[in-house]
Formats: C-alpha cells, structure tokens, sequence
C-alpha cells in the first residue's frame, strides 16, 4: 500500500471503497458464505471462547459490514442488531437473512450516531476485526457505545493489534516484512492507495483510497475507561483473521500467524469492559 495526502472528505471516500467491496465480500470464498449457510458460525474461536452466552440477550453489532457474524450470534440465541454506515451492506445483510432464515435487524448508521438510531438498553454491544482504523475519535465512539448499553451491559472488541500498522509490508523479500519501518503513534487519517481488494486479490477497485486511523492499545482502554467502562480483560494473541502482512501464514480455516523464524508477537488483541 502506498501513503498519500487525506481527502477532504475521508469518511465519505471510505464509504465509497466499502460500497463497492460489498458484492466482491459476499461472493467470496474468504467470508465461507456456503459454510455461513450450511449452518456453521463465522464467528472465530477466540470470540466464541471470550464473549460469553448471548443467548436471550439484546445485542448490538457496530460496524456490522453485510451482517455475517451479526447473523451468527443470532444463530446462536441473540436478539440481534446489525449497524453499519453502507446502504448497500445492510441491503446485502437483509438478503442474507432471509436466506439463512434467521431473526435480525439491521439499521444503516455511522457509529456516533447509534443511539439514536439502534437505540440503547442493550445488553452486550459486539465489535470486532478490523474496525477501529476507520473511526476518527475513539472518544466519541466509547461514549456511543456507553449510551447504548443497559446497566450492567457488557461490551467486547475483538480487534488486530496497532503494532501490525508499523511492519515493513512492500518488500519482496517476505522475511524482511516484520521489521518496524513506521512510527506506532501516528497524528491524523493516513490515506493509502491499494487497489486489490484483501478478499479477493485478484479484483482491482475503482474506489482504492481509503483513510485510516492509528489508534494505540492505550488509547482504545483509555477512551473505554473515560466513558465509564470497567475493563476486564485486555488479552494479546499471536492470530489474525487476515494476513496483515505478506508472509504471514494459513494455519487453520480461522487464522493466519507469522512466518517461522519471525519473532513472536501480538496480532491481535480482545477486551471486555462493563458498564457500571
């Protein structure tokens, strides 16, 4: 990916890329929509061992994308809501449920506005993989995510780990792509300029600048804390869904792990917070 100077928009620009992502994610392999269907879950198991029952619980999903793991705590006994900021994923995420035949609603809406639009009182709000870099304040997205949760109510993030951000990952050379070659705290989006899509490779996007935002681990429990969230846990793991960086290896249908020889690290990370 290359860096370049941010738009004068970045979250409308982002929305575009994630407008035209839709179709590409919902027909690939990557997301094991047949499996989805057949009646598996696409949640992973480090969420499935960390969140907890969610049977009978009002739960909301922010930054849903087209409902899949939305659709799978349903599955598994939520009574589920989907947001997202695309139209066109929630559109998709509708279709998919009832295609898979499960109870679920979906409203389209950025993060800050959650409240308003999904409504509060719920019991768990759920985010997870790969969602925070397109949020500008972690400030007003904790303080959403207070807003929305019951007394009591339980809040988890699943999450990729900020120090993936500092990794040289252009060299041909693979194992030299988990050397530091970038600063981990970062001012401001950052916009980047990659075409291929991280589901389907092969498809080259109209839409390739995106604009990210680098939030440091303290920063994402500090932002939990200040809106009023007792943290339980905050675990590391040495696992990603996705290969953030080139080399990194298949090792099961889930996850993908560092090469052998690269150094051990953390890939990614889980928290659990609670409101009092």
């Amino acid at each position: 990916m290359t860096a370049t100077r941010p738009s004068d928009d970045p979250l409308a620009a982002n929305l575009a890329r994630w407008e035209e992502q839709v179709d590409i994610h919902v027909g690939s392999d990557f997301y094991r929509m047949k499996e989805f269907l057949g009646g598996e879950s696409s949640l992973d198991p480090i969420v499935l061992s960390e969140i907890g029952t969610v049977r009978g619980k009002r739960l909301l999903h922010l930054q849903c994308h087209f409902g899949l793991d939305t659709l799978s705590l349903a599955r598994e006994g939520a009574e589920a809501t989907g947001l997202d900021f695309s139209p066109k994923a929630i559109a998709a995420a509708e279709k998919l449920a009832r295609e898979a035949g499960l109870d679920a609603r979906f409203v389209c809406a950025r993060v800050d506005d959650a409240p308003a639009k999904a409504g509060t009182g719920y019991d768990i709000v759920f985010s997870s993989w790969g969602v925070l870099m397109w949020l500008p304040d972690l400030g007003v997205w904790a303080r959403n995510i207070a807003a929305c949760l019951a007394p009591g109510g339980m809040f988890y993030l699943a999450e990729g780990h900020p120090i993936t951000w500092t990794f040289e990952d252009e060299s041909e050379r693979i194992e030299e792509n988990f050397r530091i070659v970038r600063s981990y705290f970062l001012e401001g989006p950052q916009q980047w300029e990659n075409a291929h899509d991280y589901a389907e490779p092969s498809v080259a996007l109209t839409h390739f600048r995106s604009n990210e935002w680098q939030h440091t681990l303290g920063e994402v429990v500090t932002a939990l804390a200040e809106a009023g969230l007792a943290i339980e846990f905050l675990h590391e793991h040495d696992r990603l869904p996705w290969p953030a960086v080139p080399g990194m290896v298949r090792v099961d249908e889930h996850y993908f792990m560092a090469p052998d020889g690269a150094p051990a690290m953390p890939l990614s990370y889980s928290v659990k917070a609670r409101k009092a």
